[in-house]
């Protein structure tokens, strides 16, 4: 999965009109199964273009291609792909790695058509996406991960790769004494299915799946992402990568993403990640041009264009972010202290810093900030909120620090969007995305 869900604010060359988007594209079908991509291709290519291939993430049970990743790439003039594979309650190791294996010839096949330069083709994902695709780039023709899923005559070698937090040896995923960290030796672990049994069962395989294991001096470039804070890959995972591909001589970097867990997420709500999202996205892009070069565009046809019409004014129109609150019974104290951001599109809309210090009774129990919006910022898009915090009752032993996301589309009956918090007896918290309308 690309960062695009958590907000690039970087200009991008192309509009989605730039782009011809075909989705849900069959790639091979193995065991009655349709494996399936989306491919975007600029419009204004004077040649060839270089591929990237987004392989999401998701423990290898969970993945989900978006035509969004596909465009990511393709507003920078690459021919963006987001690809499916057999997931691991379908077929473990090395299913996942066959099929990925065959987009990356299937890409080749059909160059000519979606206007591909099969001489140089990337591949990035996030997490177990990670993992496939430094796969990918290390393991170029080793025959046991080739696999049969058609169009033999056709290399599944990689010229460039990037690897946001992927796993790389599977029996060192537990060396960390981060809290909260998951047990991979555990058989319903992430790794355990993915492999088809528990890890400990399964070393010699586990070995096999190890990107690491493949190293040597003809693998491509590849840049490495990590956040410092993840418990659930643990940055281990990349410094073992990092000091392998240097030592065989290709060239690498590795970005240690600061105060970052799982998905860059901050590990606290009071701490600022960095390299940022947008950053990180960035180098991404920039990885792809120096090692794939930059496609050919008619830039002709994308400076002198007609600027989009809207209808709508600059009008002004009141929005307002909120929070509410619901507990059990009674509380002598309670506090609430975070930050929040309400952007639509690309846009920021509104940021800023929560300081309740009295939750003690129902009359005190909401957060309200009101503002003013354009019209035409709102008109067509999604709004995305979030709230950065803790909330501290009496109750509590201890602060509960939430990190929340949500969105909406927007539409003219939308006049406030935010969140209500319900604490339970058992003093769990739900998070309900809340939407006020006119």
């Amino acid at each position: 999965m690309a960062l695009t869900g958590l907000w690039p604010a970087f200009s991008q060359v192309l509009r989605e009109e730039d782009i011809t988007v075909w989705k849900d594209v069959i790639y091979a079908i193995v065991d009655g199964h349709e494996l399936k991509l989306d491919i975007a291709v600029p419009k204004c290519l004077q040649a060839p273009a270089p591929a990237i291939v987004d392989i999401p993430g998701g423990a290898w049970r969970m993945v989900r291609k978006s035509s969004d990743d596909a465009l990511f790439y393709a507003q920078f003039g690459f021919i963006g792909v987001s690809i499916t594979h057999r997931t691991s309650d379908i077929a473990p190791f090395p299913a996942a790695v066959h099929d990925c294996k065959t987009v990356i010839r299937w890409l080749r096949a059909h160059a000519e058509k979606y206007h591909i330069n099969p001489d140089k083709i990337g591949v990035t994902g996030f997490s177990s996406g990670g993992h496939l695709a430094v796969l990918l780039g290390t393991s170029g023709g080793d025959a046991y991960l080739e696999g049969h899923g058609g169009y033999g005559g056709y290399s599944s070698r990689v010229q460039a790769v990037v690897d946001h937090f992927g796993p790389t040896d599977f029996l060192k995923m537990n060396d960390t004494d981060l809290p909260d960290k998951p047990d991979v030796f555990s058989p319903d672990s992430a790794p355990s299915l993915f492999l088809g049994g528990p890890l400990r069962e399964k070393a010699d395989l586990a070995r096999l799946a190890n990107p690491i294991a493949y190293i040597d001096a003809g693998d491509p470039p590849v840049l490495i992402g990590h956040g410092e804070k993840d418990a659930m890959v643990v940055i281990n995972q990349s410094e073992i990568l990092y000091e392998a591909l240097k030592k065989a001589g290709v060239p690498t970097t590795f970005v240690r993403v600061k105060n970052a867990s799982h998905m860059y997420r901050p590990y606290k709500w009071d701490v600022e990640v960095s390299p940022t999202v947008e950053a990180m996205n960035r180098m991404t892009v920039e990885w792809f041009e120096k090692w794939l070069g930059r496609p050919e565009l008619d830039i002709t046809r994308i400076e002198h264009r007609e600027p989009k019409q809207t209808p709508l004014s600059g009008k002004k129109i009141p929005f307002s972010y909120r929070l509410t609150f619901e507990f059990p019974g009674e509380i002598t104290a309670g506090t609430c202290r975070g930050r929040f951001m309400v952007r639509a599109g690309d846009k920021i809309l509104l940021r800023g810093n929560i300081q309740v210090d009295d939750l003690s009774s129902k009359d005190k129990q909401f957060f309200r900030q009101d503002f003013m919006a354009e019209e035409s910022d709102l008109a067509g898009k999604d709004i995305a909120w979030n709230f950065q915090g803790e909330i501290h009752i009496s109750c509590f032993d201890k602060p509960e620090t939430i990190m929340f996301l949500q969105d909406e589309k927007y539409d003219s009956g939308i006049e406030g969007v935010g969140f209500h918090f319900r604490v339970n007896k058992d003093n769990t918290v739900n998070i309900e995305k809340k939407v006020y309308r006119k």
